[in-house]
């Protein structure tokens, strides 16, 4: 059993929402569930982000938050597994800052106290090919501004292989 902070899920949809390229794509991400008719099984449009979305080579991976007695129907999930999706469900605890309401409700810090519920996360890797009309834009991770077309023909040379990288520094 894992543990998630409300703080990283908070910082997690700062970062979507300075960022309407990744919001494009959680867009996306949610139309594919929706066309496939998973929010007909009970509980999946109860979800939550809690982490993503993560685009790599060949997938777009987000993680999806629920409360612990509302674990969303795993026959939904086979739905996404057709399409060829790969679905992991977890058990995991989500610190919570608890609303202080005496001195007694701050730990020795004097940040409030964390209080723990029991979630399912839902970890939900998409083949990219269901969101690639973003694929070859520039995006902005952090700080920085990654051009996707330069980063998808830096995979095609094989630069994502360490063996590749170190014999072009040797030249």
């Amino acid at each position: 059993m894992s543990d998630m902070n409300h703080a990283d899920i908070v910082d997690n949809l700062r970062d979507i929402d300075k960022n309407g390229t990744l919001l494009d794509i959680l867009l996306e991400f949610e139309s594919v569930l929706d066309k496939q008719g998973l929010y007909a099984y009970k509980n999946w449009k109860l979800g939550e982000i809690a982490e993503g979305p993560n685009l790599s080579r060949y997938w777009l991976h987000t993680k999806l938050m629920y409360p612990y007695k509302k674990m969303p129907d795993p026959k939904g999930a086979m739905r996404l597994d057709a399409i060829g999706c790969e679905i992991k469900f977890n058990r995991a605890t989500l610190k919570t800052p608890i609303t202080p309401k005496s001195p007694s409700d701050l730990d020795s810090q004097g940040k409030p106290k964390m209080k723990s519920h029991d979630v399912w996360l839902i970890d939900i890797w998409m083949p990219r090919k269901f969101v690639d009309e973003f694929s070859d834009d520039k995006i902005k991770i952090g700080d920085d501004e990654v051009d996707m077309e330069d980063l998808n023909s830096a995979y095609d040379s094989g630069l994502d292989d360490e063996s590749n990288v170190n014999q072009q520094q040797e030249m």
